[in-house]
């Protein structure tokens, strides 16, 4: 079967070839845009492949990556789907910045087994979701209605609207992500760890000319800062591996265009130099490919750890 572009962009996020992690997507205020796309290093070899089975003029991965941000970057460009912040979960909102857009529908789509779009063996678009996620989202069918018109209005074999959208909710299949969706009612307005009841994480103690002794902090304030120090641990650990990743890609850079400039080049002496050259892109090459993972798990960690607090905190206020 002939795949829609569009939703075979979707479907790589969905099943784990591309994501975009929290740094990958900015939002200036009225809508978002995406910086980088990420592809999954335990795919990364197969990723061409995968996609010449459905479209065969694909040159390569980064042609690939930059087609599907064409594609985000269009349906971004479309007003109707669109649910503004204050009446989606306070869960979710941990996970992107602003409204929630198509861009930022596909961030959720990269956490976890929450939802999927995928077009069907008859050509029908298939929408399938955590019923649970529905719950936090004011007007999810809607939205979602509209992020599928928005996707198949991009196809020429899809922008008849003849094509049919199935929606199918369905139990939990990730007990620890369900969890963190599970966490109270939908469109609550809970404030988040660092700044819960006024709680500041790392307090810097102001000089004054004849300090008071300050009152020992009780347990449930100490037990309040262990939590905010634990969500600020983990969310500098992903901000410093996403920084690393962009000096290596910087180094990286550099290295390519040297190699192509030797490649210009003849005699002994350049060839020699082109084959360490060589060599060392591909050991850096490696290396991206680590830190991509390890993102990945940084993000998610963030996620889940943001989420307990919330529940601890919770549990404290009671």
């Amino acid at each position: 079967m002939q795949k829609a572009f569009p939703i075979f962009a979707v479907e790589l996020f969905c099943d784990g070839w591309l994501f975009l992690t929290h740094s990958d997507v900015t939002w200036d205020g009225s809508s978002h845009a995406v910086k980088r796309i990420r592809i999954n290093a335990d795919k990364s070899e197969r990723l061409l492949s995968h996609a010449r089975e459905h479209f065969t003029d694909v040159p390569s991965n980064i042609d690939l990556c930059q087609y599907v941000g064409a594609t985000l970057e269009e349906l971004e460009k479309h007003a109707e789907p669109v649910v503004p912040r204050d009446v989606v979960s306070s869960r979710l909102q941990l996970l992107f910045e602003g409204d929630l857009t198509p861009i930022t529908l596909v961030q959720l789509m990269c956490v976890g087994d929450w939802i999927s779009v995928r077009q069907g063996n008859e050509g029908e678009i298939r929408v399938t979701y955590d019923e649970r996620l529905a719950q936090q989202i004011s007007g999810f069918g809607l939205f979602m209605a509209s992020f599928v018109e928005s996707l198949c209005s991009q196809s020429t074999m899809l922008s008849d609207g003849s094509v049919a959208t199935v929606f199918e909710a369905r139990p939990a299949t990730e007990p620890g992500i369900c969890a963190f969706l599970e966490m109270g009612d939908a469109v609550s307005a809970e404030p988040g760890p660092e700044d819960a009841l006024g709680v500041e994480p790392e307090p810097e103690p102001e000089p004054e000319p004849a300090p008071e002794p300050a009152p020992k902090p009780s347990a449930k304030e100490q037990e309040k800062l262990r939590i905010a120090r634990e969500v600020k641990a983990a969310r500098d650990k992903m901000e410093e591996l996403d920084k690393a990743r962009v000096a290596l890609l910087n180094q990286l850079l550099v290295l390519r265009h040297k190699h192509e400039q030797l490649s210009d080049q003849s005699g002994w002496r350049a060839i020699v130099e082109m084959e360490e050259v060589g060599r060392q892109v591909k050991d850096l090459s490696s290396h991206v490919d680590q830190i991509d993972k390890q993102l990945s798990d940084a993000r998610l960690a963030y996620a889940e750890t943001r989420a307990a607090s919330l529940q601890a905190l919770k549990e404290l206020g009671q």
